[in-house]
């Protein structure tokens, strides 16, 4: 019976922990955390541990397209930085040339190059990100996960402007 207060006290206290870890009261907010918690009963010290991942998910989204289809947009490439906020994110779709293409917030779009080896096809469902310490989705650094299972690098960024 005392064995199992300790161990429902020590899940309480680890639940507290993560909630403080993760923006309890009086604490920042962290996006990936390890929190070890010692406890100390009358016999002895017991230890729980709680790790937490945060994902963000960029949805799937259809191409935007004019009304007609003959009047199709062009765009042209732009360099833009090496890093995007992943907060601004909204949308995905698979482009042209093993890319996928990416909506902002404020309605740009970004064509994310895909490295060797991975098909853009495979993001149809959208994509998956690992948030960084940071809170952004940079080249050469974070993996963009599929829904089946693919993982890819980032190699550029290109803002399309249209023509």
């Amino acid at each position: 019976m005392l064995r199992t207060v300790k161990i429902l006290i020590g899940a309480m206290a680890l639940v507290l922990a993560g909630a403080a870890a993760t923006g309890g009261v009086g604490s920042p907010a962290i996006p990936g955390f390890i929190s070890v918690l010692n406890i100390q009963f009358g016999d002895g010290w017991y230890q729980a541990r709680a790790n937490q991942r945060v994902i963000i998910r960029i949805p799937p989204k259809s191409e935007p397209a004019s009304s007609k289809k003959s009047e199709r947009v062009q765009y042209k490439e732009e360099k833009i930085g090496k890093c995007l906020l992943m907060d601004r994110l909204i949308g995905s779709w698979p482009g042209p040339k093993e890319s996928l293409e990416i909506m902002t917030r404020d309605g740009n779009v970004i064509r994310a190059y895909l490295g060797d080896g991975c098909l853009a096809r495979e993001f149809y469902a959208g994509a998956y990100v690992e948030r960084s310490a940071d809170g952004k989705l940079c080249i050469d650094r974070d993996l963009l996960h599929a829904r089946t299972g693919a993982q890819c690098e980032i190699d550029k960024f290109r803002l399309l402007v249209p023509k």
